[in-house]
Formats: C-alpha cells, structure tokens, sequence
C-alpha cells in the first residue's frame, strides 16, 4: 500500500507541478481578472454535474461491490456491471447537459448573482463550451474507478497528467488566439487523453461493453450512490459558495480564491489523496471480511502518517507562500496585489490542509463499511458551518474570510468523522495520533525556525535561491527532528517502500 501510494503520490506530483506551470501560464495571460472569474464561475453546475453524477457512481460506491465479483473471479458479472454504471451514468449527463445549454443565462444568475453584464455573459457562453467536457470526463471517471477496483493504479495516476497537460497547451497557444475560450477548449483536449490514456489498462483487463440498463447489483449500488450523492452535492455547494459569496467582491476576488485554493492543493493532493485512493481498497476488502481491528489499525497508520507529512507542509505554505507565490505567478497580467491576495487566501487554507488531508482517510473509512450517511451528516455540519462563517466574514476579510470558512469546515468533518469511528471500532488509536501530533508538532517548530533564520540572513538578496534554500533547510530540519525524535511514520517509510515485493500474479485480474 505504500508503494503504491508513493507511486500514485509521484505521479500527482509531476502533475502538480505541471498545473503550477499551467497556472502561471493563465496568471501571466489573465492575472486576477474579471474573465478568469467568468471562467471559474462556468464550472460550477459542469463540475457539479460530474461530482453528483459521475463521482456518486466511482469509486466509493463501485470499487466496494465490483470488489465483491472481481474476488470472486465474475469477471463477465463484473464488466456487465461497469457497462450499466457507465451507459446509465452517460445518459444522466447528457440529458441534463441539455437542459442546462438551454438554461445557462439562469444558471450563472444563480451561482454568481453578483456579475455585472459583462461577466455574466462571458460566463453562460463558457458554460455551455464545459458542458462538453463534462460528459467526457464521466466516462473517464468509471474507466478510473474501474482500473483503481483492480488495484491498478498507475494509469489512473497518469490521466490527470494529460488533463493538465491539455489545459497548460490551451494557456500557451490557443489563450492568445481566442482569449478565455482558448483555455476552456484546452481544457476539452486534456480530458479527451485522460480517457484515451487509460484505455490499455481497461484492455489489459479484457474489458468488455454491453448496451444494457440493469444488473443484479443495481440495486445495491443505487442503495449506496444515493447518500452519496446527497454527499457529494453538499461537497458541491462548498465548491459553489466562494463564487456566490465572492461574486459580490471586487473584480478578481475568485479567481484569487481559486489561486490560493490551488497552491494548497499541491501537498494536499500528493500526501492526502493519493494515500486516499491507495488505502481505501484495502479498507474495503479488511470491512468486508469484518475484521474490525486490523480496519481500525490501518486507518490509524494512515492518518497519522498523513499527520506527519501534512503539518509540516502547512506551516511551509504559510512560511514560503508569499514569495512562492511571486515567483510561480508573479508576471504578467499578475501584479504584486495579485501576489498580496493569493497569499492572503493561502494563509487560511493553509489551516486547513490537515483537515483536507485527513478527510480523504476518515471519510473513506466509512465507504469501506458501505456507510454512506455518516460522511453525509458530516458534510452537511460542515458546510453549515462554512457558509455561515464565510457570509459573516465577507464584509471584514473579503475572500480571505471565504478560505478561514472552508479550513474550518473541513476540522469540524473530520472532528465528527473521528468521533463516529471510535464508537464504532473501539478507538481510533488515539493515543497513538497524539504521540504522532506531539512529535510532529515539535519537529515542525524545528524546521519553521530553521526557515526563519534562513529567512532572517538572505534578506534583501535574490528572491530564488532564497527561497530554494529555505525550503531546503526547512525539510532537511524536519526530517532530522523526526529521526532524533524517533517517529516511526518517517523512520518506517525508508523500509516499507524499500520492502521486497510479492511475485506479480500472471492473471492481469488479480
């Protein structure tokens, strides 16, 4: 699992690091502007789409049952089943898709009630081109969930790569050519290649497509897509509130939101999602069999391995995000106000990653055991929160009080989440993740003092190698703290990544 992890945590960084190209592309094209608000407001009720639809038929509902027929070797039951989920899940898009072209100038009214003429107008047009993308990206999503239930999970990994890449080609040639509708269009070709990338895995498994709507899991399935879907609505609308709320902000308020937002997914994604992803079959298959204390022992070791790798990178955002943020965006179309934003959005969230982090454990802890409600009043609490401490603090802290509100959003999921699951399986290993909290707290003042005193002395000198050198110290420190420390999520991972593999099985299957 760690191997895996590490190698789905590779790949997500080359990724990351691509979309930080990618995204001084756009700052240098676009800045903090009114068309990239427009831009990231035709999104909302796409990117909604998929999430509810898509996303409620992936991997937290499909991969448990699917699970099921692949174990017991069905395999013809099992691509029967993926056939249904896709055609059913296809048809659910493009019906609405329809009808939202049809009723965009409405839609935009009601996600950014705050745009002047201009922006909105600029937005229904975009939206209508994303609405595109949307119904390829679902499909490209079941063939993921499909491959990630086999234990594949190097294509998978590599498809958002093309996405990327695609988006970064559309910012670098066709922006200049069509403005903002050249990115929306990159944006199409980099999710035709994410399907198209995984296409030898799904081959590699012998993939096969009926044209049918029914299946004897069906019912079963949709048993666990609806809370889930309710789910990942109420994750929607916390995707849809910066951009309602922040509508109503200066011209380029969301898109430095959406900035700050990006940066802190850089560690989130690497550390936070791809243990997610990589823990979780394994947490189905130990729920399935009902082994509580080996489910509760494996849950434990990923978060407090995500505690230890995450705390750290937090308080390297907040240390380093001011002039990381100049030398990723700064140019351009992106003058130093637009550095002064961002890094005021990333502060907040910034608060948050351990919560983010963390969640992608915690939450699939619960779709292991085919629990779907928990996660969803936990959401539901959390996004409460959210929008209430979001709309309070807007008229004091602007699109900075919209990134405290999501930081804070996310501790109470967890916070509820954890509390749930020590119920339930007899503890969490509490005392455990305090010793883990205790020494990575203590390490992680380490590092931010090292990072300081680096700081303190290149003041006034290059930006770059200043900040490269901090950096530098900061997770030289850290690491050398954990050691002297003794914790063993940092001194065991040398040896689990390094630990002799099992012989490769000849049935592409297993």
């Amino acid at each position: 699992m760690v191997r895996s992890a590490a190698l789905v945590a590779s790949l997500f960084a080359a990724d990351k690091v691509l979309a930080l190209g990618r995204d001084a592309a756009i700052a240098r094209a676009f800045g903090a502007s009114a068309e990239l608000d427009a831009y990231y407001a035709a999104f909302e009720l796409p990117d909604g789409l998929f999430t509810v639809v898509a996303g409620s038929a992936m991997a937290t509902t499909l991969i448990p049952i699917l699970a099921a027929r692949l174990t017991r070797r069905d395999w013809e039951g099992a691509w029967r089943l993926i056939s249904v989920v896709l055609n059913l899940v296809l048809l659910t898009v493009a019906a609405v898709s329809v009808l939202a072209a049809i009723f965009a100038p409405q839609v935009i009214r009601i996600v950014a009630p705050g745009f002047d003429p201009y922006r909105h107008e600029l937005a229904v047009r975009l939206m209508r081109l994303v609405l595109l993308q949307t119904l390829i990206s679902s499909a490209s999503g079941i063939a993921m969930a499909t491959l990630q239930a086999h234990q594949h999970f190097l294509l998978p990994a590599v498809a958002p790569l093309c996405y990327t890449m695609g988006r970064l080609l559309g910012a670098l040639f066709l922006a200049p050519r069509w403005g903002i509708f050249g990115l929306a269009w990159g944006g199409i070709l980099g999710t035709v290649c994410h399907l198209l990338v995984q296409v030898p895995g799904l081959l590699r498994y012998r993939a096969r497509w009926w044209p049918v709507l029914s299946h004897e899991d069906l019912r079963a399935l949709l048993a666990l897509m609806g809370p889930r879907a309710l789910g990942l609505g109420v994750t929607y609308l916390n995707f849809v509130l910066p951009t309602f709320l922040g509508s109503q902000l200066f011209p380029g308020a969301i898109a430095a939101y959406e900035y700050g937002w990006r940066l802190m997914q850089f560690p989130e994604t690497i550390i936070g999602t791809a243990l997610g992803l990589t823990v979780f079959p394994t947490l189905a298959a130990q729920a399935s069999i009902g082994d509580r204390a080996v489910l509760r022992r494996t849950a434990a070791w990923a978060l407090r391995l995500m505690l230890a790798l995450t705390i750290p990178a937090g308080a390297g955002l907040v240390l380093l995000g001011h002039p990381l943020t100049m030398l990723l965006f700064q140019r351009g179309a992106f003058d130093p106000l637009a550095t002064e934003r961002v890094y005021g959005a990333l502060q907040f969230f910034a608060l948050g990653l351990i919560a983010h982090a963390a969640l992608e454990v915690a939450s699939r802890l619960f779709y292991a055991q085919r629990d779907m409600w928990t996660p969803l009043w936990a959401a539901l609490v959390g996004f409460a929160l959210n929008a209430g401490v979001g709309w309070l603090l807007l008229p004091l802290m602007a699109h900075r009080g919209l990134s405290l509100a999501n930081s804070l959003g996310a501790c109470v999921q967890v916070a509820i989440l954890l509390t749930v699951a020590a119920k339930r399986l007899g503890g969490v290993e509490g005392r455990a993740l305090g010793a883990t909290l205790a020494r990575t707290a203590t390490a992680t003042a380490a590092m931010a003092g090292a990072v300081l005193v680096v700081r303190s002395v290149l003041a006034g000198g290059p930006i770059l190698p200043a900040t490269l050198l901090a950096l530098g110290a900061g997770i030289a420190v850290y690491l050398a703290a954990a050691v002297v420390l003794r914790s063993p999520e940092i001194v065991a991972l040398p040896s689990l990544l390094t630990a002799a593999r099992q012989p490769a099985s000849p049935d592409p299957h297993q």
